[in-house]
């Protein structure tokens, strides 16, 4: 990964609080930095799709073996992740059949899957994310995974004042990173008027570009709740475009994100969304339980995947120096999307 050439201009830089978090995980431990508190072509991928009915098993974090040949084996020094987001209902729309909320069956995935860590993209617990709704509904479902889970916030969360029921079930920052395995984790707070803004020279902004430059990474992963690039119902998320040019001038290989309650998948795009072999591959996967949201115009340009029917996590395997992802639908649906790529640092 290259540093953002603003790194290196005079009154750059700035000073970074580090904050160790304890993060108890299965199979590797991490070190934390945050803010304060509140291949180049791209790889090959292959995507089928056939949704039916839902279903909403349970399962533990530790037990379900993964069925033989569903999931790639992690070579060594590998790590898996799984993550999606906008994923539990209020506890007022778990009443009867899931008709549109199926966060006991993602979670489940989960438990089959058996990942290193777990992210989450926000919108975590609907309808506010008070710390009701997360103690009554997330905390039965994907928060058996708690201790290996790094979350990001979405609008909804700050729907409570303060956003108390996320900070106080999580204890995390607005934005925060970690390392996992050889790879570079950061986490963001889209929802930028709570943070002081993600225009250049805001205080999540020097953030990164200082935790950037402190982690000169080959393989660099960030993630937070609104896609910067969407063709699903709320479009892109232009406050995030000085972050995204920055994250391109990096050379960060990819971005998470959710809110479109969809999944997406582009080529690697430049700074202004074009392809470009040397920019960010982003996968939009807004798919953890809450009810879908229908595409509203036709696939942008370098967006080469979507689908908007289907209920599913995406598990990657991040090697040192490449990574590979597969959409793992919850079940019922047979929608897939798989492949690989190199990192671009």
């Amino acid at each position: 990964m290259r540093l953002p050439s603003r790194t290196r201009r005079p009154g750059g830089r700035i000073a970074v609080a580090a904050t160790l978090l304890l993060l108890v995980a299965a199979c590797s431990s991490a070190t934390v930095t945050s803010g304060p508190t509140a291949p180049p072509s791209g790889g090959t991928g292959t995507s089928t799709s056939a949704p039916t009915a839902m279903s909403s098993p349970t399962a533990s974090a530790t037990a379900g073996a993964t069925s033989p040949g569903a999931v790639p084996k992690p070579g060594q020094g590998d790590v898996t992740i799984v993550a999606a987001g906008d994923i539990a209902c209020d506890p007022a729309s778990n009443v009867g059949a899931p008709q549109a909320c199926d966060q006991a069956a993602t979670a489940n995935e989960i438990g089959r899957l058996a990942p290193t860590a777990v992210l989450t993209l926000g919108d975590d617990q609907y309808q506010n994310g008070t710390p009701t709704a997360f103690n009554s509904v997330f905390a039965a479902t994907w928060g058996k995974y708690r201790s290996i889970m790094h979350p990001a916030i979405g609008n909804h969360e700050y729907l409570t004042n303060g956003a108390a029921g996320y900070f106080g079930y999580f204890g995390v920052p607005a934005y925060y990173s970690f390392n996992l395995g050889a790879w570079h984790m950061i986490a963001l707070d889209s929802e930028c008027q709570y943070v002081g803004g993600c225009q250049a020279g805001s205080p999540q902004e020097r953030w990164l570009l200082a935790d950037l430059a402190a982690h000169p990474s080959t393989c660099t992963l960030v993630y937070w709740h609104e896609p910067r690039w969407s063709s699903g119902e709320t479009g892109d998320a232009t406050q995030m475009a000085p972050i995204w040019a920055d994250l391109v001038s990096a050379h960060v290989s990819i971005v998470l994100s959710g809110h479109n309650h969809d999944y997406e998948r582009f080529v690697p795009l430049g700074a202004g969304g074009q392809p470009d072999p040397a920019g960010v591959t982003e996968f939009v996967v807004g798919t953890g339980g809450r009810k879908h949201f229908p595409f509203t115009q036709p696939a942008l340009p370098g967006e080469v995947v979507r689908n908007d029917t289907s209920f599913g996590v995406i598990l990657m395997t991040l090697a040192p120096t490449s990574y590979s992802w597969n959409f793992v639908p919850a079940p019922s649906y047979t929608f897939t999307d798989s492949g690989s790529a190199g990192c671009v640092g």
